[in-house]
């Protein structure tokens, strides 16, 4: 929320309304950061997909005052902050920042992004930048974790929500299908997973997949 952004705030603000409107699983846990000369935490990470707290915080950020410089790297120490809470205190979840600029970064402000981009990364997040009106794609491809994680507005912020598709395909790992859906005790079997985004975790060998047989018995391999 920048001084550059303050005569489009409010289609910045509709982009991330819809954007958060699609991100539908209950399991998922969101978090609203804006940044300028500093970072600012406008909503904490939810406790699962919490309707009423993500309204909460979406009405806050709509309401925010753009003002101040691009200090995108103050925004990624805010996300830095909860991912290690939450990875250090025994919470394994896969973490994703999408991190919205409008404009080509200083020298020093580029290093300190890179940097804390790097740190988000080590915590196991994976890394997008959407880029509209002035960006600097090749800062934005180093920011991020590859140039196939920028998506660029071209078409100016009017242009934002025409991204969301995009974003969706690129940052969701969605299952449609688990054969076979029965099986008999006793049995050895094969389950096979369908669907989409497999391939966006950065390790494949890492991803983990939970099977719940009942109430009380799950098991992740």
């Amino acid at each position: 929320r920048s001084g550059s952004v303050r005569n489009h705030w409010t289609e910045i603000y509709s982009f991330v309304e819809s954007l958060a409107e699609k991100f539908i699983s209950p399991m998922l846990r969101m978090s609203f950061i804006v940044f300028s000369s500093r970072g600012t935490t406008v909503m904490k990470l939810t406790e699962n997909r919490q309707v009423e707290a993500i309204r909460r915080g979406l009405d806050i950020l709509q309401y925010e005052v753009p003002g101040g410089d691009t200090f995108m790297h103050e925004g990624f120490k805010r996300a830095n902050e909860q991912i290690y809470h939450e990875t250090y205190g025994g919470v394994r979840t896969a973490s994703v920042i999408i991190a919205l600029t409008d404009g080509e970064l200083q020298d020093v402000q580029f290093y300190y992004a890179e940097q804390e981009a790097n740190r988000a990364r080590s915590f196991g997040a994976i890394v997008y930048c959407v880029g509209v009106k002035d960006f600097n794609e090749t800062q934005l491809s180093t920011i991020a974790d590859s140039i196939d994680h920028v998506f660029p507005v071209t078409g100016g912020f009017y242009a934002l929500r025409g991204t969301i598709d995009s974003i969706l395909k690129k940052s969701c790992i969605e299952i449609l299908a688990a054969e076979p859906s029965s099986v008999c005790a006793g049995e050895s079997f094969q389950v096979v997973v369908r669907g989409n985004g497999f391939y966006h975790a950065r390790n494949i060998d890492q991803v983990l997949c939970s099977f719940k047989l009942n109430d009380s018995l799950t098991i992740s391999k």
